[in-house]
């Protein structure tokens, strides 16, 4: 069975609006080509119109799929998320410990004297 699909417009603009030397990036999605032109208006580069684009939208799970602009991690994003990580394996670590020693018969007393209780 053949995907439904409609065409909308979309809103293009640059990321950099003083010299366009970013890139480009969706800033507006409609059903009619004039409500698109008019989103664009003085929305582009030093106040120019943004570029206005047609595509061929999917119904997908009862949403309509168009292009999006998917940020890239930083390298600072990226050391955030191995140290978020590697503390949520270290709670893993620890919260598997505490129900190991607790299926061995340690009482919430026990743990709490060995600093792991709750």
């Amino acid at each position: 069975m053949p995907a439904e699909t409609q065409t909308i417009y979309v809103v293009w603009t640059n990321t950099d609006l003083t010299e366009g030397r970013g890139h480009q990036i969706p800033i507006a999605y409609a059903l009619s080509q004039t409500t698109a032109r008019r989103i664009a208006s003085r929305r582009g580069v030093q106040g120019s119109d943004a570029e206005v684009q047609p595509f061929e939208a999917i119904l997908h799970r009862g949403r309509w799929c168009a292009p999006v602009s998917i940020e890239r991690p930083s390298k600072a994003d990226e050391e955030k998320d191995r140290a978020l990580a590697a503390a949520a394996a270290a709670r893993a670590a620890r919260d598997a410990a505490i129900e190991k020693a607790r299926s061995m018969g340690m009482t919430e007393e026990d743990l709490k004297a060995l600093g792991g209780g709750a």
